[in-house]
């Protein structure tokens, strides 16, 4: 893995007008979450990212307020707000904005606290356009201004990290990020459909279209905490491929039977009477690119078995039964 690191002034402090601070803002995060590589001339690769991070050298009190920004070319972003990963020991209590003031504004964003409670504000956005960009710079503005007390007085510093994917030979030693799955799936050429769930405590999943009418689910299990900067996310340790299908009464344990015998790698259950739940379940750590590849083309695999079975109708199942 190469990383390769840009850092500038954003905003000399002392002059200009917040305007001004948003323009530059903006400028940056599209730098981030618009990158096209084939204008930049590289190849995009499964695990590509870029972290944008804003920090403010607040009176008193040094680099205590935080904004970042993360990206992968044609995939979902996120943003994060005063990382608590950064900032010294009680830096947040000497702040000029009360904790309670602080909450208030940063909900009224849309950002959600960690159940840890660290000072680690974040918010998963979908893909960006221009648009969506200048949108979330009046975010990451309005959260360093209402929450952590910054003025244009204060000077802004940006620093830009490209982390670029693994190669096929490496691998992801302390499992997957959510957006490693998204562009798994996009590289696949599958549509998601949904992202990742807003509720915290829900692990981080994806609705996937697969043809009508199968979409069916990517959800990522048992999670790894990331201590180091500038990660914004936890790893995960398993990934879990699933299918639910609904069936009209009486038919659900003879189509999980058949179904049973019919895939070779996936496990099929009846958590309910009218439902039937095809699944896959693996373990990423120390996975390769090449090998999750080989894990979506196995489900890809089973699926195409089940909707041949499932074209078959209800009443084989009940031929099958006779």
């Amino acid at each position: 893995m190469e990383r390769r690191t840009r850092g500038w002034t954003l905003h000399r402090g002392g002059r200009g007008t917040p305007a001004e601070v948003l323009r530059k803002l903006t400028r940056a995060i599209m730098g981030v979450c618009l990158w096209d590589p084939e204008e930049e001339g590289i190849s995009w690769a499964l695990g590509d990212m870029r972290f944008l991070t804003i920090s403010a050298m607040l009176p008193d009190m040094g680099e205590a307020a935080y904004a970042q920004v993360f990206s992968a070319p044609f995939a979902s972003s996120a943003v994060e707000v005063a990382s608590g990963r950064f900032a010294r020991r009680g830096a947040f209590t000497k702040l000029p904005v009360s904790a309670r003031k602080r909450a208030a504004v940063l909900k009224e964003l849309g950002l959600t606290l960690p159940p840890q409670g660290r000072e680690d504000w974040s918010r998963d956005l979908p893909p960006l356009d221009e648009a969506g960009c200048a949108s979330l710079a009046r975010t990451v503005l309005e959260a360093l201004t209402g929450a952590f007390g910054w003025t244009p007085e204060i000077p802004l510093q940006a620093s830009v990290i490209h982390e670029t994917a693994l190669s096929e030979t490496e691998a992801f030693m302390e499992g997957l990020r959510p957006i490693h799955v998204e562009g798994l799936l996009r590289e696949a050429g599958l549509e998601i459909v949904e992202g990742e769930p807003e509720d915290d405590d829900s692990a981080p999943a994806f609705l996937v279209q697969h043809g009508a009418p199968l979409p069916f689910q990517v959800e990522l299990t048992d999670p790894v905490e990331e201590e180091d900067p500038p990660a914004l996310a936890w790893h995960y340790g398993t990934i879990v491929f699933s299918l639910a299908i609904n069936v009209e009464e009486g038919d659900a344990l003879a189509l999980a039977l058949a179904l049973h015998a019919l895939t070779r790698w996936a496990r099929v259950e009846l958590p309910e009477e009218k439902r039937v739940v095809v699944s896959r379940l693996d373990g990423v750590e120390g996975v390769t690119p090449e090998g999750l590849r080989a894990m979506l083309d196995r489900w890809l695999e089973e699926l195409t078995a089940v909707r041949s079975r499932l074209e078959q109708g209800p009443q084989e199942l009940r031929d099958e039964e006779d």
